[in-house]
């Protein structure tokens, strides 16, 4: 039965949905009634429906590339790893508990509580597990790829004809680097998944008007937004898809109809839109100036320029072939002018054809135009506008768009099943001339070579692109971590410092500390005293190699203060003293004190609102003690009873590592500092015992 002989808005009946009128997705009979209770069970139906499928070629030919591509993919996120913002996501997840606002204040000016949820259980089960990091990855990507058959199936019917859009996306390069940068990837691949199923069950919704596949739909929609800011605008593609191809019309007048058909349910995908918009612009306290800002005119015209004149095209074309710069997240998609000029021309024809051939080819193309200004070029301008013009050639920003850009494909080429019922029914055609079956059948061949190359090329892409991955350096780095968190003193302070730059980069500040990167990898013991430093008379810092090594303030950044040149103790006034400091503070500046007492003895350190009391312990022959003091002002001020010790010197400032390798091969080569925190490596720190004056103990804190 057709939709369009039966009902007059377009619609099957209620109960007979179009692209369920066989198992395989073709025929004109209509749905099998439910099945009564003694019929087949649910895990029968499945496994008749399994055993078809694998007779059926098209499915065995469209699983194969799904499992291609997968496996491409598995080799190129076996070379990745943990960078940048991975760490941030783990930190935070390790740090607090989960709360409404660990999910929903925002990361770097992204929205996305289920990303949030994600990094939260993944570091609950195995913080910095690659394997499981990259397998639920993989396993979204492959949700994707087989949403995106089955919505192709579901639109177009059982041809061919849907494999090449399908390889378009598997294969497209521009949908790898994104996977392999987890902090990307949590925005990215999720929201591919959303974007399919929202639209497979949008279409079956339109055609069977059955409820339960509207909520479903909204689900993927909400399913997106949880993720992706993107996904605000996902309910306007629904009704883009739907109005162009689905219901059937002339424009401007079958958008009402669109509209009008389905009112109650076009008005809840608005109000999912308006409502993430709002929550969205009402959490943008929370991005620390990270969000969205004012771009920048110059720059912003250029990162367009580039995304969408070289980025894009080469990506969704099967370029780069090879990839550079090369950053710490892999090779940028800068392509060379050739590939740029190839890409252009195959998309160019891809486009002349179907014009030529299909009367509502244009549709299918303005809507990828608008989905690429609106949905990934505007928003990334408004994030990144007012930064540097290489922006545009970072793939990421364009991933989704080569989703689309696949079913946009199959929508310029192919008919949707209301197309080509109602072109039988003499309501129009789907082409403008009629073929004969011998260029029918070269076309087919040109196309099938046409994917052929394409999947060998967006495969090179693919192998090479691994090529530019450095996982090895971080994985290393974590490892001797993880190792150097056995057999550590219990008496020993562990105090915060940056972690490498080429693990997280200096503008992230506090975040990219060692207390909030690193202590995910320890027992539960030893991370509380990594979070949250404690007074110790033994300081340890992890050095740039990741060893736990012994530390001493840094003499760069340290204020470092003695005795008066004849005196052997810091003279006070009633057991107190001052210095003149300048400090922004911050959870890696630490009080070292070297001293004499007979007797056990409480000190009280204040520096701007900051007030921390110790016990330091008895040391007649001498002892150091080091205390966290975060906080930010001008004046540092000690005070103890008086004539209880005798301090022989101050430092103020963070801490550096004693050892810049590995502790025991420096040992061994006797070539490395192996000081201690004596009294002689304070006075290494400043070059003498006078007082430095405070000038250089600003904590880099991004501030």
């Amino acid at each position: 039965m057709r939709a369009t002989e039966d009902a007059p808005d377009g619609r099957a009946p209620r109960g007979e949905d179009g692209d369920e009128r066989n198992a395989a997705g073709g025929g004109g009979a209509a749905r099998d009634p439910a099945p009564d209770p003694g019929g087949p069970t649910a895990a029968q139906r499945a496994s008749a429906a399994l055993s078809h499928g694998l007779r059926d070629r098209i499915v065995l030919v469209g699983g194969a590339l799904v499992v291609v591509s997968l496996v491409l993919k598995a080799t190129v996120l076996r070379e990745a790893y943990f960078i940048e913002d991975d760490f941030l996501f783990v930190g935070a997840a390790d740090s607090g508990g989960l709360t409404v606002q660990y999910l929903t204040d925002l990361h770097k000016g992204h929205f996305m509580p289920g990303a949030k949820l994600l990094a939260y259980i993944q570091t609950a089960i195995a913080p910095y597990s690659w394997p499981l990091t990259a397998g639920v990855m993989l396993a979204f990507q492959a949700g994707a790829a087989a949403g995106l058959f089955r919505l192709l199936w579901v639109l177009f019917g059982r041809r061919w004809g849907i494999l090449p859009p399908l390889a378009a996306f598997l294969f497209a390069p521009l949908t790898v680097p994104v996977l392999a940068w987890w902090s990307a990837a949590l925005n990215a691949v999720p929201f591919q998944l959303a974007i399919v199923l929202a639209l497979l069950w949008t279409v079956r919704y339109l055609r069977s008007g059955e409820a339960r596949f509207g909520w479903m739909a909204a689900g993927a929609v909400v399913l997106g937004m949880a993720f992706s800011v993107k996904a605000l605008f996902l309910p306007p593609l629904l009704f883009a898809v739907a109005a162009a191809f689905v219901v059937q019309g002339r424009m401007p007048g079958v958008l009402w109809r669109t509209l009008d058909r389905d009112m109650p349910f076009w008005v809840g995908m608005a109000l999912l839109s308006v409502g993430h918009g709002l929550i969205y612009l009402s959490l943008q306290d929370t991005a620390g100036g990270e969000g969205a800002g004012r771009p920048d005119g110059d720059t912003s015209l250029a990162m367009a320029r580039r995304l969408l004149g070289e980025t894009f095209p080469a990506g969704a074309a099967g370029g780069p072939l090879e990839w550079g710069p090369v950053t710490p997240a892999g090779g940028l998609l800068q392509p060379e002018a050739w590939v740029v000029a190839a890409a252009w021309t195959a998309i160019g024809l891809l486009v002349a054809v179907s014009l030529l051939l299909r009367h509502r080819a244009w549709r299918a193309w303005a809507l990828l135009a608008g989905y690429l200004v609106v949905v990934d070029v505007l928003p990334t301008l408004i994030a990144r506008g007012r930064y540097e013009e290489m922006v545009g050639y970072d793939p990421r920003y364009v991933a989704d768009g080569a989703l689309v850009f696949a079913i946009v494909l199959a929508l310029a080429f192919l008919p949707t099943k209301e197309e080509a019922e109602a072109a039988a029914d003499g309501n129009g055609g789907v082409y403008r001339r009629s073929a004969p079956p011998a260029r029918v059948r070269q076309a087919a061949l040109a196309a099938a070579a046409a994917t052929a190359v394409f999947v060998g090329v967006g495969g090179y892409s693919t192998y090479s692109f691994a090529e530019t991955l450095t996982g090895d350096r971080v994985r290393w780095y974590l490892d001797t971590v993880r190792a150097s968190m056995t057999g550590v003193p219990a008496d020993a302070g562990i105090y915060p410092r940056p972690v490498p730059q080429d693990i997280v980069l200096p503008w992230n500040g506090d975040r990219r500390l060692s207390s909030n990167v690193l202590s995910p990898l320890a027992p539960d013991g030893l991370a509380d005293r990594i979070r949250d430093p404690r007074p110790a008379d033994t300081a340890m810092v992890f050095n740039d190699a990741g060893y736990l090594v012994g530390a001493r303030p840094s003499p760069d950044e340290s204020a470092v203060f003695g005795p008066p040149e004849d005196e052997e103790c810091i003279v006070t006034f009633g057991g107190q003293t001052m210095w003149d400091v300048e400090t922004f503070g911050g959870p890696s500046m630490v009080l070292g004190v070297r001293y004499e007492s007979e007797e056990d003895t409480q000190l009280h350190a204040v520096i701007g609102d900051t007030w921390e009391t110790t016990t330091l312990p008895a040391a007649p022959d001498g002892g150091t003690w080091y205390l966290p003091l975060s906080g930010a002002g001008a004046q540092l001020s000690l005070g103890t009873e008086e004539n209880a010790l005798c301090m022989t010197w101050v430092t103020y400032g963070p801490l550096e590592p004693v050892t810049g390798g590995d502790p025991w091969g420096a040992q061994d080569g006797g070539d490395e500092e192996s000081g201690d925190g004596s009294e002689e490596d304070a006075e290494d720190a400043d070059g003498s015992e006078e007082d430095s004056g405070g000038e250089d103990s600003e904590e880099d804190s991004g501030d």
